[in-house]
């Protein structure tokens, strides 16, 4: 239970940054288009921590029930898990972005559409080819020892850093996501967080901080997600945040819908943008990024809360399999 906590209280941690990069907006174009400044330039350097985040926890989670047998029913799973409401949800999101006055539209090439990922959604996307990666290395035993899994980071590190460029099927992503993905499946399974002392932990989260302070401030800067040093941060903070063995029950509470709200938030926090904007009022700067956020979080949680009632429902817009009946669920406690 005190294990859940703690991961429930990362992705909470995950979904605050996410729906903050959102309402913010990921350039002075979208979100609430604000060219400098402390939220600009905070939401640019918490990018070296939030997918890397979101990402690792996923891994993590994995290594609990890792693949073991039957790939076509694993991946059957993860398929309505992740592809059904991608397709589903994705494509309500670019209809009504394209048809809705006021928003960030920047056009889509509907005829590729999820072939090259919508906005956020490529996220999911790319996680799904991880899986199918995932599945195809544990049927080769590339994770049977801590040596093999070390190989195995190292590759993906080093295709992190590599030029490759792929915009379809979200590969960029992938590949973006790869490393913090096993990184996370490694800690877990070959139990290394044991291995880190306190001290160390530390150390690691004031590097971490000292480097994403320098770069706030412009002293340090990179051009790309996709470098050495930015990996070694993705990784670095991922790892110290986990062995901070936070316990917080909002953050939890939060990070137990984080898929629902990664895939609404941003219907939320555009309705709020928009509709604040068409009002006779002029809140603060500050008042119009706390309003995004509750929005951008609470909704979500209020769709699922809504969808999970009907099996159809739950399938089309979470991903998830058909609810059981009280009966059912009182015999198996019973049993």
């Amino acid at each position: 239970m005190n294990e859940k906590l703690r991961i429930d209280t990362l992705r909470g941690i995950a979904c605050v940054l996410l729906v903050f990069f959102h309402v913010v907006g990921s350039n002075p174009n979208n979100g609430l288009k604000i060219d400098n400044g402390f939220y600009r330039d905070f939401n640019d350097v918490l990018g070296y921590l939030r997918m890397p985040l979101f990402t690792f926890l996923s891994g993590y989670v994995y290594a609990y029930r890792p693949f073991q047998v039957g790939a076509k029913s694993f991946l059957f799973k993860k398929a309505r898990r992740l592809l059904v409401p991608m397709l589903i949800v994705g494509t309500a999101f670019a209809l009504l972005q394209s048809l809705t006055p006021g928003t960030n539209f920047e056009g889509y090439n509907w005829l590729l559409l999820h072939i090259k990922p919508v906005a956020h959604f490529w996220f999911i996307e790319a996680l799904f080819l991880i899986f199918i990666l995932i599945v195809m290395l544990e049927k080769s035993n590339a994770f049977e020892s801590l040596a093999r899994w070390v190989l195995v980071l190292a590759v993906a590190s080093v295709v992190y850093i590599s030029p490759l460029s792929i915009d379809y099927f979200s590969i960029n992503g992938f590949v973006y996501l790869c490393p913090y993905f096993v990184l996370g499946m490694g800690v877990n399974r070959f139990n290394l967080m044991k291995r880190l002392r306190k001290e160390a932990i530390f150390i690691i989260l004031l590097g971490v901080g000292l480097v994403l302070s320098f770069m706030y401030f412009d002293v340090l800067s990179t051009d790309s997600k996709r470098t050495l040093l930015a990996l070694i941060l993705g990784m670095l903070g991922c790892t110290g945040l986990l062995g901070l063995k936070l316990k917080l029950n909002f953050l939890a509470m939060i990070g137990a819908f984080s898929y629902s709200i990664y895939l609404y938030h941003v219907f939320f926090t555009s309705f709020t943008r928009i509709l604040i904007n068409k009002m006779p009022v002029n809140p603060s700067l500050e008042v119009l990024v706390l309003l995004g956020i509750v929005a951008g979080i609470l909704g979500p949680i209020v769709v699922q809360k809504i969808m999970a009632n009907n099996n159809t429902t739950r399938l089309l817009f979470l991903g998830m399999g058909k609810q059981k009946n009280i009966q059912t669920k009182t015999q198996s406690l019973a049993t």
